[in-house]
């Protein structure tokens, strides 16, 4: 019945505790800081020459993948109390805004576009900190 009723839902449910959810919070954070701290690593390889772009691709293609998945995981995630709603709100803008950088990473890699490859690598540095911080805050 348990699993009906999930089905029927969409799967979503509210995590049963505030220590649940904020754990789930850390951990899709933690995922997310992972994804693009590699597609800055894969742009700072790109601007400096010292990658191929079949791999370059690849890199960032899966973390974006990675993050998109993450992403869309903890946004399905209801918290249990209206006090953790900023919370919710920060790790899906900072989802959205690494899902974003490492699509558009993608995108300038395999156009050989230095400059977008710099813009890409500058706003997942931004999204880097942020998530450190949220990061930082549930430890």
């Amino acid at each position: 019945m348990v699993a009906l009723v999930l089905c029927a839902t969409g799967c979503t449910a509210p995590a049963l505790t505030e220590g649940a959810y904020r754990s789930d919070a850390l951990r899709s954070a933690t995922e997310l800081l992972s994804a693009v701290r590699t597609g800055v690593l894969a742009a700072e390889l790109a601007e400096d020459g010292k990658a191929f772009t079949p791999y370059l691709d690849v890199t960032a293609t899966d973390a974006e993948d990675t993050a998109r998945s993450v992403s869309d995981t903890f946004g399905t995630l209801q918290p249990p109390s209206p006090g953790l709603d900023g919370l919710r709100r920060r790790i899906t803008a900072l989802g959205d805004d690494a899902v974003g950088g490492l699509s558009d990473l993608r995108v300038a890699v395999r156009r050989g576009d230095r400059a977008g490859t710099q813009e890409a690598a500058r706003a997942l540095r931004d999204t880097a900190r942020g998530l450190a911080d949220v990061e930082e805050s549930l430890r």
